[in-house]
């Protein structure tokens, strides 16, 4: 059984604790948590000193935005670090922050102690972990703005369609974007053929063409 290191950054002594009997829990898994840290300049240390695989962060550690500017000196000290952010609320600044910084795990903190567990899992598999009350914020907000599509686009293609054509106009593959949005690779190939279909687009890269011009197609 493989064993992972978590630090946990989260001012609320009651919420550490059942964010510990949680990750504890597991059979198939095994994390090894450090102890209790209150100090920022010790979680500083400890995830220089000990790598960890993980750290666990509420965004709005001591009542500041201390817990991003502590996910930004993990980025920077222990890139390897697989970093979790906990919050209440997901607003534009929070989301360019934590895009900045590559940060695909987030959790709504009311929810934490039911899905930390969950969310490590998909960490460990390098897939994203977004919880649903997010979502919609996250893939709208100003970090990664959907544009907004002419009368023709907006009245042809479903909000979907328009949110893989946005993706697909960043470059990202099929697997890709299957992954940003949590769907099947399979579901993003047939929205790419209705896509195509909706747009009388032919061809194996006509997509893609297609949206290298979507500067003449949103306003």
């Amino acid at each position: 059984m493989k064993e992972y290191d978590v630090v946990v950054a989260y001012d609320d002594p009651l919420k550490r604790l059942g964010i510990r009997a949680m990750l504890e829990a597991p059979k198939d898994m095994k994390f090894n948590l450090y102890e209790d840290i209150s100090s920022l300049e010790t979680l500083k240390k400890v995830i220089v000193d000990r790598q960890p695989d993980f750290i666990v962060i509420d965004a709005t550690l001591n009542s500041d935005n201390s817990g991003i500017e502590l996910a930004k000196y993990a980025r920077l000290h222990a890139n390897r670090t697989k970093i979790i952010i906990m919050s209440f609320s997901m607003d534009d600044w929070l989301i360019r922050e934590l895009k900045k910084l590559e940060i695909k795990w987030i959790l709504y903190k009311a929810e934490t102690v039911e899905n930390i567990t969950k969310c490590a899992g998909r960490a460990i598999q390098n897939k994203p972990y977004i919880s649903r009350v997010f979502r919609e914020s996250w893939w709208n907000g100003e970090g990664n703005p959907i544009p907004k599509p002419s009368h023709k686009i907006q009245n042809t293609l479903s909000k979907t369609e328009i949110k893989i054509l946005n993706q697909v106009a960043s470059g990202k593959t099929n697997k890709e974007i299957a992954i940003d949005l949590f769907k099947s690779e399979k579901t993003i190939k047939n929205h790419r053929q209705n896509i195509c279909k909706k747009l009388n687009i032919r061809g194996t890269n006509a997509l893609f063409k297609f949206t290298m011009k979507l500067k003449d197609i949103y306003h």
